[in-house]
């Protein structure tokens, strides 16, 4: 038998120096063909029941890299603000008592742009992936012949680059070359571009928490000098540090301003003040202790882009504060502050039925 004892081996593999999960999800509004739209009046006329689905056509998804420039931020040194633009093809379908619409089959194409801080040196290309979407159609926001897509995007990124590792995790280099008897030129030894150990991989965090809530809410929302206090469709999703994990964390809110007067007593907003947010980037969380050192509440800040109705995404600032306080009493109170646009949503289980807010312990891996 030939002796195989185990030793120090060299191998080449693709080495990950950063990776992230981004979610993106809003409220398209999408042209229904002229067709379509006419079969859809002539039906609701005869009082049928209108109904619609969408989902994601096969093998359409794709990932560019736009361009990436240097971060600049002295806590994080080496890395980069990378562009990227993901696009899927959605075919909405729609039903008249359950069977297909004439003319009612389409397909449109749907494109979300991100901005993420990696850790891109020199020598590494990104690999990114849609790995799921979802999505419906809101046809209580029909609007002429618009009708609304709420999408929802999972995107996988990870900065990568082919080394030669041993199987202890570090760089290894070639053999030493066997001399022959005469001289001979000498290769100089291959560089790996180096890891950036200040932000991956990342540590635990200490507390976890996540908020939801869905339904008419009263917020603040003021653009330039124009805005106040209005009234809407509030849908908002919060997960701070899931599985204890930072990268795991998200923001999504989308708002639709209900136009026309707002309850009694509050200054009417100007304008539609609809808007959408997402969280991109999160710092490690302060988390809230009662008198039995149990975890109580947090509070999160970070930053993310807003783009308010008919205007453009702006980079823009965020604070999450959340209190789980059993029975009825959780709050979740998101400060959002952009270029132009200032957002404040403060939610209470009393005024805001159907809130949920989860606060909790985490445990540290030991070091």
């Amino acid at each position: 038998m030939v002796p195989n004892p185990i030793g120090p081996e060299c191998i080449r593999v693709t080495k990950v120096y950063d990776w992230v999960v981004l979610t993106n999800r809003d409220r398209n509004k999408v042209q229904i063909p002229e067709e379509c739209f006419a079969a859809i009046e002539d039906a609701r006329h005869e009082g049928n029941t209108i109904t619609a689905t969408c989902s994601e056509v096969a093998g359409t998804r794709s990932c560019d890299f736009i361009g990436a420039t240097p971060a600049n931020i002295p806590t994080v040194p080496g890395a980069q603000i990378v562009s990227l633009a993901f696009h899927v093809h959605i075919r909405v379908q729609f039903f008249c008592n359950g069977a297909p619409l004439p003319g009612c089959n389409f397909v449109v194409p749907v494109s979300f742009m991100d901005e993420v801080i990696l850790c891109f040196p020199e020598g590494t290309e990104i690999n990114c992936n849609i790995f799921d979407v979802q999505c419906t159609v809101v046809l209580n926001q029909m609007l002429g012949d618009m009708v609304v897509l709420d999408v929802t995007m999972c995107k996988d990124v990870q900065v990568e680059a082919e080394v030669k590792l041993e199987v202890e995790a570090k760089f290894c280099g070639p053999r030493p070359v066997i001399p022959i008897e005469e001289e001979g030129f000498v290769c100089p030894t291959p560089r790996f571009p180096q890891q950036c150990p200040t932000f991956f991989p990342t540590l635990n965090c200490d507390c976890q928490g996540a908020a939801d809530f869905s339904g008419e809410a009263t917020i603040s929302v003021l653009e330039g000098a124009i805005g106040g206090v209005t009234t809407g469709q509030l849908d908002l999703t919060a997960l701070v540090c899931d599985q204890c994990t930072l990268s795991g964390s998200r923001i999504q809110v989308t708002f639709i301003d209900t136009l026309g007067p707002t309850p009694i007593g509050t200054p009417d907003a100007e304008g539609d003040q609809s808007f959408t947010f997402t969280g991109n980037e999160f710092n490690q969380p302060t988390c809230v202790l009662d008198a039995a050192g149990l975890v109580v509440g947090l509070t999160a800040t970070g930053t993310g882009i807003i783009t308010p109705a008919g205007g453009v995404p702006e980079n823009a600032t965020f604070t999450l504060i959340l209190a789980d306080v059993d029975p009825g009493l959780d709050t979740a109170t998101l400060t959002i502050t952009g270029a132009t646009t200032t957002v404040v949503i403060a939610l209470t289980e009393a005024v805001n039925p159907g809130l949920e807010v989860e606060v909790g312990d985490c445990d540290r891996f030991p070091v």
